[in-house]
């Protein structure tokens, strides 16, 4: 769901490691604000990795569940925790946790931003919403299809997830939740589908929904065209699982997928 510019290196997990200590703050790294996902990823704590690492956004794997580290450039989202300034973070390289303060050797930054939580549209406001039947299709057809750390696939389908939690019309958040984990994929596509199920996405998804539920299938042109610019093409496909989810024709994707 955040564009990137090169290839993480392979990097060990690592166990807990209590002895790690507070890095030390420098200037501009303050967070701007935690999704629902990052927040739970870093309240619990212990120790964890960087998964991966990139010039504008860097993944872990803490205890608690996988968090981005982003800059304002990124849209918020739930899994994203966004910095005034993206520490350097290296694969494989230990992150500490206490609740209240991420760090590594070199840098902490502390947890007492606002937490982000995507709206949704008011019940009933959504029509016409894809159905339980036809999710599990669609997740068994798309789970895990196409390159990269969020495949194109799981992009899709996390937008019809999307769609499914806030219409509320392929069963609860467990259901969607047990779709989601059925999917063999990354471990960063796997957080983000498994927040969609819970009704959370990038910020510019949640605008579509909102101009979907006011206007229908004339939906708000500009926030769709946000959407779209969202990755080389992740924001695009989000945009096509919103809409497949809400009855519209599956537009034609350079995915290979539909």
């Amino acid at each position: 769901m955040t564009s990137h510019d090169t290839s993480p290196e392979p990097g060990a997990s690592s166990g807990p490691d209590a002895s790690l200590g507070p890095g030390p703050e420098t200037d501009g790294q303050r967070v701007l604000d935690v999704g629902l996902g990052a927040r739970a990823a870093t309240r619990r704590p212990g120790a964890g990795r960087v998964l991966a690492s990139y010039r504008r956004a860097a993944y872990l794997a803490l205890p608690g569940g996988l968090c981005a580290l982003t800059t304002a450039a990124a849209p918020a989202g739930p899994l994203h925790l966004r910095c005034a300034q993206l520490p350097p973070c290296r694969p494989g390289e230990r992150v500490h946790t206490d609740g209240r303060t991420l760090r590594t050797e070199a840098w902490s930054l502390p947890l007492d931003a606002p937490t982000w939580v995507g709206p949704l549209p008011p019940a009933g406001r959504l029509t016409g919403a894809i159905g339980a039947a036809a999710l599990v299709e669609y997740a068994a057809r798309l789970g895990g299809r196409g390159p990269g750390l969020t495949p194109a696939g799981d992009d899709v389908l996390a937008g019809l997830l999307l769609v499914a939690s806030a219409a509320g019309s392929a069963g609860d958040t467990s259901a969607l939740v047990a779709v989601a984990a059925s999917v063999r994929t990354t471990e960063v596509a796997a957080g983000f589908l498994h927040w969609a199920a819970r009704g959370q996405c990038i910020e510019p998804a949640h605008a579509v929904l909102a101009a979907l539920a006011e206007h229908g299938a004339e939906a708000d042109a500009p926030a769709c065209a946000r959407l779209t610019t969202i990755g080389s093409s992740s924001g695009a496909a989000l945009l096509a699982g919103i809409r497949i989810g809400l009855g519209a024709q599956a537009p034609q994707l350079d995915l290979h997928l539909l």
